[in-house]
C-alpha cells in the first residue's frame, strides 16, 4: 500500500512537468530575454523639480503606454524611487526615436503670434530667440507665461523668427488625435475635450485674420492663420512632418502628456552581441555548477548520486518551464541576474539532498537496510529542508520588495527555486529512494557510500 503512495507521488511530479510543457510545445513559446541577454535599449528619466513616488507611477504609466503603441518589444517601464523612471526595450536599436516618444512631455501650447520677423528685417538680427533650459526649473516653467521669441525653419525657404504672447490653452484640452496625409502632406488632426471646445471657439473667434502658433515642448510646429472660428471641437496642426513624426507626435496627444518635465539622466544602447555573450557565459557557469554538483554527489554517495542526477533533471526542467511560461503569460524577463539566481539555486537542491542523504548514512551505518530508513531518515531531513528552504524564501521575498533593477530578478528566481526545491524533496527525491531500495543492489552499504564498518543491526 505504502508503495503505490511512492508511485502516485512520482506520477505527481510527471503530471506538473505535462501541464507546464503542453502548452510550451503547443505555442512554441521560449524564455522572454531581458535586456542584458537580448540587448537593447536602456533610458533613465528623471524628473525636473519636485515629484513624488504616486507621480512617476503615473508618468511611468503613461510612458509604458506610449512605448506598447509603437510595437515595440516587451518594454519594461517601471517607476524607480520618487523621481526617476526605468525604461527598458529589449531588442530595439532606435535609441533616438524611443528617447523622442518616451521623455516628451507633450506640453502642447496655443499662443497669439504677435510678430513674425523675416531674414531683412530691421530687427531681425537684434531679436533674441528665446533660451529654453529644463534644468533651470523656475525659469522653465515661468516660460508658459511669458513672451517668447522662437524659430521656424523652412517657411517659404527661409528660416523666420515669430514673436507670440503667454500660453493662452494646452495640450490637455485635445481628446483624440491621429495622423492624416492630406494632399501628399502630413498632419494631425485633433478633437477637443468637451470642456475645451468652447474655450478653444472663443479663442480662436478672438484671433479671428490673425495666426495662432502650436508650440510643441518649445518648438514651433506651425502658426497658421484663423481663417474662421472653430466651433466643431475640432483642429489641424500642419507643419514639416513625415509620416512617423506625424504619428508619434499624434501618439503622444493622444495618450495624454506627463505629470511632470523629465530629463534624461542616462541611455545606453546594449549591443545583441554583448547580450549573446552573457548569455552564453550565464549557461556556462550553469552547466559548470551542476556537473561539478554532480561529481561530488557521486563521489561521496555512490548509487545515491543517480537519485541526485534525476533530481537535478527535474528540478532543471521545471524551473526552465515556468521560467518560460511566465515570461509568456506575465511577461516576466530572464536577466542576467536571474540566471544567477538559478545558479544558486543548483547548490540549494543539491544541500537538500546532502541532508536526506547523510541521514541515511547515518541509518545504514547503524546496521539498517536502505529499504527500511528510507521512510525514517526522510522525516527529520525534509523538516531540516524547510527550515533551510524558508530562511533562503524570506531572504528572497525581502530582497524582490526592496530592491530594484536586476537584483530584483535574482530575488525571483531563487524565491522561486526554493519552491520548487521544497516540492522535488517531498514528491521526487524520497520516492525515487524508495523505488531504489527495492533494487537488490543497494542492499550494498558502499552503494550508499558507507564503507565497511557497519554494525549489525535490522535487516
Amino acid at each position: 500500500m505504502r508503495f503505490k503512495k511512492n508511485i502516485g507521488e512520482l506520477l505527481v511530479v510527471l503530471a506538473v512537468l505535462l501541464a507546464v510543457y503542453l502548452p510550451i510545445f503547443i505555442g512554441r513559446y521560449s524564455p522572454r530575454l531581458g535586456l542584458d541577454l537580448q540587448g537593447g535599449i536602456n533610458i533613465t528619466l528623471q524628473a525636473v523639480g519636485p515629484a513624488d513616488s504616486g507621480t512617476m507611477e503615473k508618468a511611468a504609466e503613461i510612458i509604458r503606454r506610449r512605448v506598447n503603441a509603437l510595437g515595440l518589444t516587451e518594454p519594461v517601464v517601471a517607476a524607480e524611487g520618487s523621481n526617476r523612471v526605468l525604461i527598458q526595450v529589449p531588442g530595439e536599436k532606435d535609441i533616438e526615436r524611443v528617447k523622442h516618444i518616451v521623455g516628451t512631455t507633450a506640453q502642447l501650447q496655443f499662443r497669439e503670434v504677435l510678430q513674425v520677423i523675416y531674414p531683412g528685417d530691421e530687427d531681425y538680427e537684434t531679436t533674441e530667440v528665446t533660451k529654453v533650459d529644463p534644468n533651470d526649473t523656475q525659469a522653465y516653467q515661468a516660460l508658459k507665461d511669458q513672451e517668447i521669441v522662437l524659430e521656424k525653419g523652412g517657411y517659404n525657404g527661409q528660416t523666420v523668427k515669430v514673436k507670440m504672447g503667454g500660453t493662452r490653452l494646452t495640450g490637455d484640452v485635445i481628446k483624440d488625435a491621429q495622423a492624416v496625409q492630406t494632399a501628399g502632406a502630413w498632419e494631425i488632426d485633433f478633437v477637443l475635450t468637451d470642456e475645451a471646445s468652447p474655450k478653444f471657439a472663443e479663442l480662436t473667434r478672438e484671433l479671428q485674420g490673425k495666426q495662432l502658433a502650436i508650440v510643441l515642448d518649445y518648438k514651433l510646429e506651425s502658426f497658421p492663420n484663423v481663417k474662421e472660428p472653430i466651433t466643431q471641437g475640432r483642429g489641424q496642426i500642419t507643419g514639416d512632418f513625415d509620416k512617423q513624426s506625424a504619428n508619434d507626435l499624434a501618439l503622444v496627444l493622444r495618450l495624454g502628456a506627463l505629470p511632470v518635465e523629465l530629463r534624461e539622466l542616462t541611455s545606453e544602447v546594449v549591443s545583441a552581441s554583448l547580450g549573446k555573450e552573457s548569455l552564453d557565459k550565464g549557461l556556462i557557469a550553469g552547466m559548470v555548477g551542476l556537473i561539478l554538483v554532480l561529481i561530488y554527489m557521486f563521489a561521496i554517495y555512490r548509487g545515491l548520486g543517480s537519485v541526485a542526477l534525476i533530481q537535478l533533471a527535474l528540478f532543471a526542467a521545471l524551473v526552465y518551464g515556468l521560467v518560460t511560461l511566465l515570461g509568456h503569460f506575465i511577461s516576466w524577463s530572464l536577466t542576467l541576474a536571474g540566471i544567477a539566481g538559478i545558479v544558486v539555486s543548483i547548490g540549494i537542491s543539491a544541500d537538500s539532498s546532502v541532508v536526506y542523504f547523510e541521514r541515511l548514512k547515518e541509518e545504514v551505518r547503524a546496521g539498517k537496510t536502505l529499504k527500511s530508513s528510507a521512510d525514517r531518515a526522510f522525516k527529520p531531513a525534509f523538516r531540516t529542508v524547510i527550515a533551510a528552504d524558508l530562511t533562503t524564501f524570506i531572504a528572497a521575498l525581502i530582497l524582490w520588495i526592496f530592491a530594484i533593477g536586476p537584483v530584483r530578478g535574482f530575488a525571483f528566481t531563487l524565491g522561486l527555486s526554493t519552491i520548487l526545491d521544497v516540492f522535488i524533496n517531498y514528491f521526487a527525491t524520497h520516492n525515487l529512494v524508495v523505488l531504489f531500495s527495492q533494487l537488490k543492489v543497494f542492499e550494498r552499504p558502499a552503494l550508499v557510500g558507507v564503507g565497511a564498518e557497519v554494525k549489525r543491526g535490522e535487516a
